[in-house]
């Protein structure tokens, strides 16, 4: 059996992955979200608001002690506030940080601590951002946080390539103009803080976004596979 846990399952990119892995016989599902939408014998859901904290390093994190693969998808994010820097709300600063970049890096932690000693293979997947890559007006929280997770994951994957015996895989995927609720907030955000607020009004409008759907049947192939280089954008063939 192969067990994976996945942050926000409620909707998006984490209910599309839940559902086409449970499509699988052999994989079982530990799902993270405030809200549970997901019935299913082979998935385990846990209530969770990850902007909390302490909340990634107090969650449970349950323990199979015959898994042969274990996979962890950081998948939870949030936009928070979009406005210039030096107009941020702090509070709502520190939510996207929490939820985008110490959350993810804290349940990696506890998960590889967790399995090291008897999975045959453990897959870390974060879910990065092009804005981790090219900056966004107004975007500073998610741009900054999301390219965190990039840089946690390169290090990881570099520490990994020191031991031939490493069991450990990691990848951070951005995953595109995917048509998420994220992107129903990204429309609706006042275009005096958001320069670039028409051209995702042309993506809507023109047919442009990934359904939740192709991304996930995308991520499942690159766990499956996983390529040398870990930081990956699926709009790049």
């Amino acid at each position: 059996m192969n067990y994976f846990y996945i942050t926000g399952t409620s909707s998006g990119i984490g209910l599309a992955l839940t559902y086409q892995l449970l499509s699988n016989d052999s994989n079982y599902v530990v799902g993270y979200s405030r809200r549970n939408v997901v019935s299913h014998h082979r998935y385990k859901h846990i209530q969770i608001d990850f902007s909390q904290q302490g909340a990634a390093r107090e969650v449970e994190i349950p323990l199979f002690p015959n898994a042969k693969h274990v996979v962890l998808i950081n998948n939870a994010g949030i936009l928070g506030d979009v406005k210039p820097i030096g107009k941020i709300a702090n509070e709502q600063l520190e939510k996207t940080f929490m939820v985008n970049t110490v959350s993810p890096t804290i349940l990696t932690n506890r998960l590889l601590s967790l399995y090291l000693p008897s999975a045959e293979l453990i897959t870390i997947v974060n879910i990065s951002s092009g804005a981790a890559r090219h900056a966004v007006e107004s975007w500073g929280g998610y741009c900054a946080s999301k390219a965190a997770i990039d840089m946690f994951s390169s290090v990881l994957h570099a520490e990994q390539k020191l031991d031939e015996t490493s069991r450990v895989k990691v990848i951070s995927i951005a995953p595109g103009i995917v048509d998420t609720p994220m992107q129903d907030m990204v429309r609706q955000i006042d275009p005096t803080y958001f320069p670039q607020s028409e051209r995702f009004h042309q993506y809507k409008q023109q047919g442009m976004l990934t359904s939740t759907e192709q991304v996930a049947k995308k991520i499942v192939e690159l766990i499956a596979n996983p390529p040398n280089n870990p930081i990956i954008d699926l709009r790049t063939p």
